[in-house]
């Protein structure tokens, strides 16, 4: 995810933690991007994690954590040496999008978060009735992420739709960045 080496550093993989609440796509997102291919998944309960690969050939450990109510306790566990957070939201549920920013709020607010850039993913793009990211980022525009570099991109986890995009392309920069700014602070 970006150039994590410098000159005279030796290379080191990212570790980009993926939250989000339960049934967001978290897990068929992380299967989809490691095999290319649309898996059944069950509910997370703790943690699924793979090495993965940019195309540029940078490597990373995506850590996805389970999101049902219960196990959100265990969230801030997983969030000590993270370069990046994903946040996943599922573009079909309306009725739940306060408490998944709510669940993002409580997480930004965990001191290790101090500066980390935030990749929000509206999942489920490719369903009716899903909100697109334009209509989801007003909506988020305000409480604890507004002082995050952020970027919210649409995708779908099944179809593969916009994948690629936001997580080798669009949030590129903002990694290079913090870890530019952890290496040199």
């Amino acid at each position: 995810m970006g150039k994590l080496i410098s000159k005279g550093q030796p290379k080191r993989d990212a570790r980009v933690v993926m939250l989000g609440l339960d049934f967001a796509g978290k897990s068929t997102l992380l299967y989809k991007l490691k095999s290319g291919r649309a898996v059944e998944t069950c509910p997370t309960v703790g943690f699924n994690v793979e090495s993965l690969q940019t195309p540029c050939r940078v490597s990373f450990t995506l850590w996805d954590v389970g999101g049902q109510g219960n196990l959100r306790a265990s969230w801030p566990d997983y969030l000590e040496d993270t370069n990046t957070l994903i946040f996943v939201l599922d573009s079909t549920d309306t009725a739940r999008l306060p408490e998944a920013m709510a669940a993002l709020e409580e997480v930004l607010s965990h001191p290790s978060m101090a500066g980390i850039p935030v990749l929000l993913l509206a999942n489920k793009q490719e369903m009716p009735g899903a909100l697109a990211p334009a209509e989801l980022g007003e909506k988020l525009r305000q409480g604890r992420l507004a002082r995050h570099p952020w970027v919210l991109r649409g995708c779908s986890a099944h179809t593969g739709q916009g994948l690629q995009e936001a997580l080798f392309k669009s949030h590129v920069h903002q990694v290079e960045k913090q870890a530019a700014t952890k290496r040199n602070g």
